[in-house]
């Protein structure tokens, strides 16, 4: 078992997420430049996705410190403001007696574009440590957060790009179209109507504000950064992507309503990166339960080329 610390950081907008950081004993050789005063390393920054949180698969995380371990890499997960349900966040406000308050979280009330403040102050935390290329690697929803990250900001503390199950929430196989056309209309007068940021119970699998309804279910939506299923995808921030990329996807992923294959050749027509690849892990699904072995392999396969 490895040894995790416990590590907080806060956001731009002044929210206050925990998670934990692994410091391999061995930093990578390339660390060596530190010692002249000049940061170098490559660090891992985790990205969970949807009701998730930092501590959610415990198992691929001990795999991927013994990897970092090996390789001398830094490796960090922290909850971002989508982390389980309905929660509040810690918010820092010295107006307050405890110069702190708690403002509604979730993922039944984030806001998709906030997600760059969670992405950026993790990066920070990692660059404080000494690191300076910082790989990405966001999983589910959390891939949709990296891809939006990686291709709206120019931040040159990015080293690569890893998007593990890169899936569309609005295609999900189980999912009754017509009814959720229905909704996106009721969800849409809500928001004309003031009550955009009102949560509900019974609109969706968990309860969500009609803002983050029509977020998640919502063509074209800032969100929606995998649009594979359009007649003439745009995929416009995977294209932008300039950085190493790596796409990873189970081929028994619940979540995917076509060929894992389909989906791959759309990414790799739009794909902008010069070193661009895609990795299909056989008989896996979306949460890779029981294949977190040929995931953590997959990933430092492709850190050591980057």
């Amino acid at each position: 078992m490895k040894q995790f610390y416990l590590a907080e950081i806060v956001t731009k907008d002044k929210l206050v997420h925990q998670g934990i950081y692994y410091s391999p004993s061995r930093k990578a050789p390339a660390f060596a430049k530190a010692m002249a005063g000049k940061t170098a390393g490559k660090a891992i920054l985790w990205i969970h996705g949807l009701t998730s949180t930092f501590y959610n698969n415990v198992k691929l995380f001990e795999l991927i410190a013994d990897a970092c371990e090996k390789e001398g890499i830094g490796f960090a997960a922290f909850n971002n403001r989508g982390h389980d349900i309905v929660t509040g966040i810690k918010k820092i406000d010295p107006r307050e007696p405890n110069e702190y308050t708690r403002v509604n979280g979730g993922a039944g009330y984030e806001r998709f574009e906030d997600c760059v403040y969670d992405i950026d102050a993790g990066i920070s935390f990692l660059v404080k440590q000494g690191y300076s290329e910082i790989i990405l690697v966001g999983h589910s929803t959390g891939a949709n957060k990296v891809c939006y990250y990686a291709g709206t900001k120019r931040d040159k503390r990015v080293a690569g790009v890893l998007l593990l199950s890169p899936v569309s929430d609005r295609l999900e196989p189980s999912l009754d179209k017509e009814v959720i056309e229905k909704q996106l209309e009721e969800m849409k007068k809500k928001v004309i109507d003031g009550q955009g940021d009102v949560l509900m119970s019974s609109i969706h699998v968990f309860p969500v504000t009609s803002n983050r309804f029509i977020s998640i279910f919502e063509p074209h939506s800032t969100e929606d950064v995998f649009d594979y299923g359009d007649a003439s995808p745009k995929l416009a921030c995977f294209s932008a992507i300039k950085q190493p990329l790596l796409v990873i996807i189970g081929s028994n992923d619940e979540y995917l309503d076509r060929p894992v294959k389909n989906v791959l050749d759309v990414f790799a027509r739009h794909a902008r990166s010069l070193r661009y690849k895609s990795v299909i892990i056989r008989d896996a699904l979306h949460s890779y339960s029981g294949k977190e072995k040929a995931v953590v392999h997959t990933i430092f396969r492709w850190v050591r080329e980057i």
